[in-house]
């Protein structure tokens, strides 16, 4: 009993000795800590490091706190540093701080911001193609990656970052940068320059929506960032396409993803219920499905193969989206072509009447320009092409008797004596800019008659202005029912005559489309 208080004496002199072992550890351990943080992460990114405050803890249980953690691009000050974190903290076992590697459990940040600089995509691809046949790597193959094995000084299990921001910096002087806000982000694991899995919840900035992924991405590539891989399944959910001016819907499109950050592989679809253009206001359902190659070091996007369908009326397309210099905003360029549409449900969207002028079977061809910028899109929007519509019928029941009338009386036939209601064929040439229509070497074909027009017609203003001429293979007392009308004006028939028609007529259309005018272009006929 008597060596009870002496034993226990040895034993406080000895705590006391291994904390202030400890203690003196820990202070030699944040000055290596130190050292290490920044000498992996500036291995890891080939990148020089800045790095503010930074403390060490021990008690209950490791913890490293930091701040003002900059990381620059090596020879690169024309862009921002790469990455910046306001505060950080680092949690962990105490045996893990003496572990090689050193091994903690959880990194958290808190004003995490990533700048992806403009990346080698278009250069590797030029260099791909003027070394092609020379043993080089393939057009479009992704860099070689980083050693997977090499060793790492710090590993961390899981990195959890919130409220940071996701920039990308365009290629093009003057264009401003792309920011997502990312509401959550974990990666695991970290540090060991091998692939690691992702999670991540972010806001697109336009058009406005909620983005969920899953995925794995690198190794890092240190000398080219772009050369990361990255792969994934995403949801792009809640989208408000009115953040767009002059369209408008709700959309919800999902879909997979790989490559690497400045080529990334994207096939998906997308479903829009109640999709429209402002300047009619109907809303139909809009469902695509598209591959497309984006370059996700400034947003470029390479659309190689999209579908939509949206009422009766399908379509294919192709083209690109692309950053425009000095201005905000993408520029879509792209072709559209419907083989076995319906016109009603085009002119559904773009027209603003309740009913369609005139229904029929389409087939269109089309290049479409849309310039980047903040007016409306049909203020900005541009197409020329080709159509053809089969088995026209107007809707308006005077327009399609009135059609009819003239197909009876350019076969020489009463109008009064029958009761067909004819169908047309119309093939053209258009182009829209600023909301105008306008139509060139449009042909109008019906039983007895063909009509050469041109002309315009505003999708705002829904004014008509055409001018043409009316081939009948009747002539015009023919026309005219026969009796004493028909007599008298066999005067004029040869006046009407011409290249083995029975009659041409120069004719002219003006007004709304609610109430069009036809009408004899009598200048023209002497």
């Amino acid at each position: 009993m008597r060596t009870t208080p002496v034993r226990w004496g040895i034993y406080a002199a000895l705590g006391v000795l291994a904390a202030m072992a400890i203690l003196a550890a820990v202070g030699s351990r944040t000055a290596t800590l130190r050292r290490l943080v920044v000498q992996t992460l500036a291995d890891r990114l080939d990148s020089h490091v800045e790095l503010g405050a930074f403390s060490v803890d021990i008690f209950p249980n490791v913890r490293v706190t930091g701040a003002g953690l900059v990381i620059r691009h090596l020879n690169r000050q024309d862009v921002p540093p790469l990455v910046s974190v306001d505060t950080f903290t680092i949690d962990g076992g105490l045996f893990g701080l003496w572990t090689r590697p050193r091994r903690f459990r959880t990194a958290t940040l808190t004003g995490l911001r990533i700048n992806i600089p403009p990346g080698g995509f278009k250069k590797r691809q030029r260099s791909d193609v003027e070394a092609s046949g020379k043993g080089a790597t393939p057009p479009g193959a992704p860099p070689a990656p980083e050693d997977a094995s090499a060793s790492a000084a710090i590993v961390v299990d899981r990195l959890v970052a919130e409220r940071a921001a996701l920039v990308l910096i365009p290629r093009r002087a003057g264009k401003e940068p792309k920011i997502f806000d990312i509401h959550r982000l974990t990666m695991e694991p970290l540090g060991r320059g091998k692939v690691m899995a992702y999670e991540a919840t972010l806001t697109n900035p336009l058009p406005k929506g909620l983005i969920e992924t899953v995925g794995t991405f690198g190794p890092w590539h240190r000398g080219d960032p772009g050369g990361t891989p990255l792969t994934g399944r995403y949801t792009f959910d809640d989208v408000d396409l009115s953040t767009v001016k002059g369209i408008g819907g709700h959309l919800t499109s999902t879909g997979n993803f790989e490559g690497q950050l400045d080529r990334i592989s994207v096939t998906g679809e997308t479903r829009t219920p109640d999709f429209f253009l402002k300047v009619s206001g109907h809303p139909v359902p809009l469902h695509t499905k598209f591959e497309a190659v984006v370059d996700g070091t400034d947003g470029d996007t390479y659309l190689n193969a999209v579908s939509g369908t949206f009422l009766r009326t399908s379509l294919t397309s192709r083209g690109a989206v692309l950053g425009a210099d000095g201005v905000k905003g993408r520029t879509v360029k792209v072709h559209v072509k419907i083989e076995d549409g319906r016109i009603e449900d085009v002119l559904r969207l773009a027209v603003r009447s309740e009913q369609p002028l005139m229904v029929g079977r389409l087939a269109l061809h089309a290049d479409m320009d849309l310039p980047a910028g903040p007016a409306d899109v049909m203020d900005r929007l541009g197409i020329a092409g080709e159509m053809a519509v089969r088995s026209v019928r107007f809707t308006d029941g005077s327009a399609q008797q009135k059609l009819s009338n003239m197909s009876e009386r350019a076969r020489g036939l009463d109008p009064d004596e029958s009761t067909e209601s004819v169908a047309s064929d119309l093939r053209a040439k258009f182009t829209l800019a600023r909301g105008v229509v306008t139509v060139g070497d449009a042909s109008f074909a019906m039983p007895g008659a063909n009509l050469q027009m041109a002309g315009t017609y505003g999708l705002f203003s829904e004014m008509i202005q055409f001018d043409g001429t009316v081939r009948m293979k009747a002539t015009i007392s023919e026309a005219a029912g026969g009796g004493v009308k028909g007599f008298f004006l066999k005067a004029v028939d040869p006046l009407f005559r011409k290249k083995g028609a029975g009659a041409v007529l120069p004719i002219r259309v003006r007004g709304t489309r609610k109430d069009p005018k036809f009408g004899l272009d009598v200048k023209k006929v002497f």
